[in-house]
């Protein structure tokens, strides 16, 4: 199967190029990468791949190690936005910023109450550096399929760390008796995919897929939206 991916190479202003760079992938398949004024072209020929979700994801891990490796000799800090998709058939699939639940049609990480949730977190991270860098780390874990679990784990040890600061003891207790957490849960749904990654044993990584990374994902935001509640700055 044949898929074109397309998107930006940031900073955009820098104007990046490289010409094509072609790069094996198993036994037969193959990718060409290309860049041009910072908008990179990643080519995917692959005989056995499950479908255009799968195809993105490769075309980010291949355009990452062309585009970290042309970063690292310039001591340059670029990075990457693959924004859409197009299969052989020529059907266009656009990659937004807000996924959805893969087992529920139109559910999404949103909140009902949006207005009010902004208007609370905008407050409490004002005030709270646990809080505020929690939320960074959680909205990179949304963007970031190889790096979700980690972004996700490191927002959640946010949160811990604001209780182990309030109480002195360096342990998970308070937050799982003020917020509704236990340890399995967190480990089943996070930590264990964190963990390799989080320690550079990149070879003993778990895989995960979308339906892995939206519990993850969904239950970072639980936690962080319970956490909200409870330390929600006095108007």
């Amino acid at each position: 199967m044949r898929y074109v991916v397309t998107g930006r190479v940031q900073p955009e202003r820098a104007e990046i190029y490289f010409g094509r760079v072609e790069m094996g992938i198993g036994e037969k398949g193959k990718a060409i990468v290309s860049c041009d004024a910072s908008q990179i072209t990643v080519v995917l020929d692959l005989p056995n791949i499950d479908g255009w979700i799968s195809a993105m994801v490769t075309a980010e891990d291949v355009a990452s190690i062309v585009v970290g490796s042309l970063g690292f000799s310039l001591g340059s800090g670029y990075s990457l936005e693959l924004i859409q998709v197009t299969e052989e058939d020529g059907t266009p699939h656009v990659f937004g910023v807000r996924p959805g639940n893969p087992e529920r049609d139109g559910e999404t990480l949103a909140f009902t109450t949006q207005i009010e949730i902004f208007n609370l977190a905008l407050r409490l991270a004002g005030r709270d550096i646990f809080f505020r860098l929690a939320i960074r780390d959680y909205l990179q874990a949304i963007n970031d399929v190889s790096d979700c679990a980690s972004y996700c784990y490191r927002a959640v040890e946010s949160i811990k760390s604001s209780f182990v600061m309030k109480t002195g003891l360096d342990r998970w207790d308070e937050m799982h008796a003020a917020l509704g957490t236990t340890r399995e849960a967190i480990t089943s749904n996070i930590k264990q995919y964190a963990d390799p990654v989080r320690h550079g044993n990149w070879v003993n990584a778990k895989p995960t897929d979308k339906f892995i990374r939206w519990r993850m994902l969904e239950m970072t935001r639980d936690i962080l939206r319970k956490y909200l509640e409870i330390e929600q700055p006095v108007i």
